[in-house]
């Protein structure tokens, strides 16, 4: 038995909670961050020895390295399993949920298709013994029992060439709503993963900068940076070596390169005759990149080599922070920009490029955390527009439409919403490509020199990265911590001089209040 002081959303308390190894949550909501009080590193030390409580007077150090809560195991705390019945073709189970009864069923065609027993799934390859379509669609059960905490079935007819002593197991963890979890979850790693939506001045709080050595070869710490990319769509790497093959090597680190027209990596720098407004001195809108091919890629990394000068300060902006408030305030404009369709177009004598997006692709799935899983917009490479698949011209419509495209533009402009920073020799930005526009301001080319390089990565292999990150090293994933604490307002800390692990503003800004609360007592 443990007692933690609990951080719960809501009005600002602390309650002391008695959490017991099957814990049913009894606080209103859920909380957001747990973690002990400690007066110093050492006393930490001596209630670990002494399982007690630490008193001082001192200034207090607290510990969040050992007591952040994965919001699955919330999740899953706070409800509890109280019977299983057994029918003719499928299970039914009775939960409690925070003294609220809840039931639902499950199949035993889908029991069975999730089975991952060796006999079934491949300990080697990791891949499946058996096909969906060979399930009998009157499967039915032998022998079924659950023991409280593991529900074990075997088959009365079972896949062909499966024997009759052949059993599918699943614990109670994966019986907690075994399909939306991973759509619900905080620190889950797919395409409908919660974000933290941003504005300017809330990145310029939040941004993560990292050192090369640190990205290359601290896998904890590069699990942070990724965690951060994960929730925030933008990290930055610091201290890189003065070579233009570093950007390889960064995003390489992260999965394969793409490979494009413009080569697996490319240069951004001034040339005459500019087949890419990228490659002139005038200022780049906010944009997106390669809209106009069939899978644009999910992350693009810029890394400074020169920027001396005048001008060329890169812009940034979170297009899912504009969505989730439009879908918010203005249902009706999101759903205009869900179907209103937009052709982006690159054409020139050697390529040939075409392809129709949504302003917003929203989830199929219903998904009450995330507006959308991509934006799609860039204006340098804007074709004729298109209607929507099946529908008839219409000028109405298309008013509408223009209406719409016109709201989305001017909120997204809006300076609040803008973060902006002069990359500096040595420096890296990572970031989403299908979330965070990026803009750039004119230089001036007759004094000094600005020369970027550039690299994709597909969206499947830094979400494959994710998930392995988030799988080796738990506690870096789910880390909450940060070495300065943003709301320092120091003048003097540079979140480039001090590598910042992820933070959430709320929980910041609650642990804010409370230390300002003790301060006063």
């Amino acid at each position: 038995m443990a007692v933690v002081r609990s951080l719960v959303r809501g009005p600002f308390r602390l309650r002391n909670i008695t959490v017991p190894p099957a814990p049913v949550l009894s606080v209103r909501t859920v909380p957001l961050l747990c973690w002990r009080r400690y007066s110093t590193p050492a006393a930490k030390q001596a209630v670990k020895r002494n399982n007690g409580t630490a008193q001082a007077n001192s200034k207090e150090y607290i510990d969040f390295e050992d007591n952040v809560w994965d919001m699955n195991d919330i999740a899953s705390a706070k409800k509890r399993i109280k019977g299983v019945s057994f029918g003719q073709d499928s299970i039914s189970l009775s939960l409690d949920s925070n003294g609220r009864s809840e039931s639902y069923e499950i199949s035993y065609i889908r029991l069975r298709d999730g089975c991952k027993c060796p006999l079934c799934v491949d300990k080697y390859s990791k891949q499946r013994n058996f096909r969906s379509s060979d399930i009998p669609v009157d499967i039915s059960t032998k022998a079924c029992t659950w023991d409280g905490a593991t529900l074990s079935l075997t088959w009365n007819k079972d896949v062909p060439g499966f024997k009759s002593d052949h059993i599918t197991k699943y614990n109670a963890a994966d019986l907690y709503y075994p399909w939306d979890l991973q759509w619900h979850s905080f620190h889950s790693t797919g395409p409908e993963r919660r974000r933290q939506n941003w504005e300017g001045p809330e990145m310029k709080q939040l941004q993560h900068w990292i050192s090369y050595n640190d990205y290359m070869y601290d896998d904890e710490k590069f699990t942070v940076a990724m965690r951060n990319l994960s929730s925030l769509g933008l990290v930055f790497v610091k201290d890189i070596p003065d070579s233009r093959e570093m950007v390889e090597k960064i995003a390489a680190r992260m999965g394969p390169l793409r490979n494009s027209f413009y080569g697996s990596t490319w240069d951004v720098r001034t040339v005459p005759e500019a087949k890419n407004v990228a490659y002139t001195n005038q200022f780049l809108g906010f944009h997106m990149d390669l809209m106009y091919m069939k899978d644009p890629p999910g992350f693009q990394l810029l890394h400074c080599l020169r920027n001396s000068c005048d001008g060329g300060e890169s812009l940034f902006a979170d297009t899912f922070k504009v969505a989730a408030y439009v879908r918010h305030h203005d249902p009706e404009l999101f759903n205009k920009l869900k179907n209103t369709y937009i052709t982006y177009e690159y054409q020139h004598k050697e390529q040939s490029y075409q392809n129709t997006w949504p302003v917003f692709e929203a989830s199929p799935n219903v998904n009450p955390h995330n507006s959308v899983t991509h934006v799609n917009y860039s204006p340098p490479f804007q074709g004729l527009s298109t209607p929507k698949p099946s529908l008839p011209p219409s000028i109405t419509r298309e008013r509408e439409e223009i209406q719409a495209l016109q709201d989305f533009v001017n909120r997204l402009e809006r300076p609040r919403n803008i973060f902006e920073l002069k990359l500096k020799p040595g420096e890296c930005v990572i970031f989403e490509n299908r979330r965070v526009v990026h803009a750039r301001r004119r230089f001036n080319t007759t004094r000094g020199e600005r020369w970027l390089a550039g690299a994709y990565v597909d969206e499947d292999a830094v979400l494959s990265r994710f998930q392995v990150c988030k799988e080796t090293y738990p506690r870096a994933w789910r880390s909450l911590t940060r070495r300065v604490p943003y709301w320092d307002s120091n003048p003097s800390i540079d979140p480039r001089a001090t590598a910042n692990p992820e933070t959430s503003e709320m929980v910041a800004n609650l642990m804010k209040q409370l230390l300002e609360k003790d301060a006063k007592k």
